[in-house]
């Protein structure tokens, strides 16, 4: 696979959805999927999950892709650094943890996850890449 697909964007939010009800309690949050572009392919935001998760979530997955890195990483680097965010002249930037994203087995980014809403974003969204990244497998 090349470049993600809305089949399999499905299979990576469905993942997602159980993760967070067998691991982290059901809390409502929002996930988003982006392409190889930034593009969004899905976005799902859960009854009762947090209004600023709409574009949010988005963003954390788009920033990932751009970056090929997790968004924590980048917040890292942003840090790390001393750099402003805007220093990389995107307005859909962000440094929060919660995108991560998703290479096929050559290792080129297909897209990115980005998860919002919950304490342990980040730690959802890199489940949910490697579970993707194993089912390219």
């Amino acid at each position: 696979m090349d470049n993600m697909t809305l089949d399999f964007a499905k299979k990576i939010a469905g993942h997602a959805e159980d993760l967070v009800k067998d691991s982290y309690g059901g809390l409502p949050f929002s996930v988003a999927v982006v392409d190889k572009d930034g593009f969004t392919v899905l976005f799902q935001k859960a009854d009762h999950a947090k209004l600023l998760t709409i574009n949010l979530t988005p963003a954390k997955a788009y920033t990932a892709v751009r970056m090929g890195q997790p968004t924590a990483d980048f917040l890292a680097r942003l840090q790390r650094e001393n750099l402003e965010i805007c220093y990389f002249a995107d307005s859909k930037f962000v440094a929060m943890p919660g995108g991560v994203p998703i290479k096929n087995t050559s290792g080129a980014v297909i897209g990115a996850v980005g998860i919002g809403g919950l304490k342990e974003d980040g730690e959802v969204a890199k489940r949910t890449a490697e579970y993707a990244e194993s089912q390219l497998r």
